[in-house]
């Protein structure tokens, strides 16, 4: 298990309409975010094999307190690879889920991720 920090930054007005629709918070999550998401995620897998990378990030579970200060949100992705030897490729859904502050301007989430492959 790997925690993961990110501090993402979302103006009041984003904020706003996040509390309507929260799938647009995907939006706000930079390109430097994603890489760190794909390392983590990368370093806890047992089999690298066919190069494991994430992708088709969406946001599911959001879920905020009556003060819209705290609250827990979803990462699903899937963990793609290309295995170049067979020509065949392979994908896997995961999940992190993350526990958030807000306050003005950013989100900070803290979430783990946890391999569920049973390794023999």
């Amino acid at each position: 298990m790997s925690t993961i920090k990110l501090n993402i930054k979302v103006s009041e007005k984003e904020w706003v309409e996040i509390n309507h629709n929260s799938t647009l918070l995907i939006n706000n999550i930079t390109l430097d975010d994603r890489k760190q998401l794909q390392e983590v995620v990368f370093d806890n897998l047992s089999d690298k094999d066919g190069a494991p990378l994430i992708d088709d990030l969406t946001i599911a579970k959001f879920t905020i307190d009556e003060k819209k200060t705290n609250g827990k949100f979803r990462i699903n992705f899937n963990i793609n690879r290309q295995f170049c030897c067979s020509d065949t490729s392979s994908c896997q859904l995961d999940y992190i889920d993350f526990t958030f502050t807000y306050r003005p301007n950013f989100i900070n989430a803290v979430g783990d991720f946890v391999n569920w492959n049973i390794e023999n």
